[in-house]
């Protein structure tokens, strides 16, 4: 009996395609999702950091309206993280920022009072990397637009705690954002190139565990044992060739019509059970290899001398 098995090669290419494909998809998912929008709080937090400090370094040298100025690019980073988020995730922070300042009343006012910009606060809400992140940038608006007001109407002195402590936190933001470029806006275009790797390793690992489950075979009498049966060899009515040369694909035609199609990149040794059965139905044409016949006239032409005397 000749029975197929999955070529060696092709399992180790269609295993590393589904990988790669994968890890590709769930890169490219994470840096859409995630890193990007990440990134594009960072830069702005940077931005409104630095329209803070700005702000507080022209009011020192005198210069008019600096802190209003500073306050309308605190203004401008609030609304540029509203239209980042979707409806959904506006209504969600919205609903979590009032419990937490309801239970954090009193962090927040020592905030408030203390001239802080940046608190930790230990709440419980189930949300995700970014919303967190947005979350707590909300409320660090608060406290720079809050910040600049006191600073504005004389409640923050300067050489005062409070003063300081606002001072701190700004610079602080700079620090810690100023890594963070200016946001590329091909960057998202881009990461669809990898997610759409994701289904693809899909399709290559049904493909996988499809050929690993298949098998082909031919037994003494020439009956074909396919995925789908057995089909004895008085039901083999006919066999497709036309891309076996061209793609070591054949389809052995049952005699209702049916197909199933032998693929030698695929399986080992398919070639051989292609080769017993296109043999045994035109033998003329095909060896018991797989081998297409070599016409005899033309071997003839090839043996016989030529008349065609020499030329001196």
């Amino acid at each position: 009996m000749i029975q197929t098995r999955p070529r060696t090669r092709w399992v180790i290419q269609m295993s590393l395609m589904t990988v790669m494909c994968a890890v590709f998809g769930v890169w490219g998912w994470y840096d859409y999702s995630v890193k990007i929008p990440m990134d594009e709080l960072g830069y702005q937090k940077l931005v409104a950091f630095t329209n803070v400090k700005s702000g507080l370094e022209a009011q020192a040298n005198g210069e008019a309206n600096a802190l209003q100025t500073a306050v309308q690019g605190v203004q401008a980073a609030r609304q540029e993280l509203t239209a980042s988020m979707t409806e959904a995730e506006v209504e969600q922070l919205k609903t979590v920022r009032q419990e937490m300042e309801f239970q954090f009343k009193a962090e927040l006012q020592r905030a408030r009072e203390e001239g802080l910009v940046s608190v930790e606060y230990n709440y419980t809400a189930e949300l995700g990397t970014v919303a967190q992140a947005r979350l707590l940038w909300s409320l660090e608006i608060d406290r720079l637009a809050g910040g600049l007001l006191a600073v504005g109407q004389g409640r923050w002195a300067r050489g005062s705690d409070a003063f300081a402590n606002f001072v701190e936190g700004v610079s602080a933001g700079i620090t810690a954002y100023q890594k963070f470029p200016v946001p590329n806006k091909w960057n998202r275009m881009v990461q669809w190139l990898f997610i759409l790797c994701g289904p693809y390793a899909v399709v290559a690992g049904l493909q996988l565990i499809g050929g690993l489950r298949k098998k082909y075979s031919v037994d003494e009498n020439g009956n074909f044992h396919h995925p789908q049966g057995s089909w004895g060899a008085a039901e083999i009515n006919d066999i497709d060739m036309s891309r076996w040369m061209s793609k070591s694909v054949a389809k052995i035609v049952h005699a209702d019509g049916r197909t199933v199609k032998v693929d030698d990149y695929v399986h080992q040794d398919a070639d051989q059970i292609i080769g017993a059965i296109a043999h045994r139905m035109r033998p003329e044409e095909w060896t018991d290899h797989a081998k297409a016949v070599e016409s005899t006239s033309t071997s003839e032409e090839a043996d016989t001398p030529s008349d065609t005397p020499e030329q001196d």
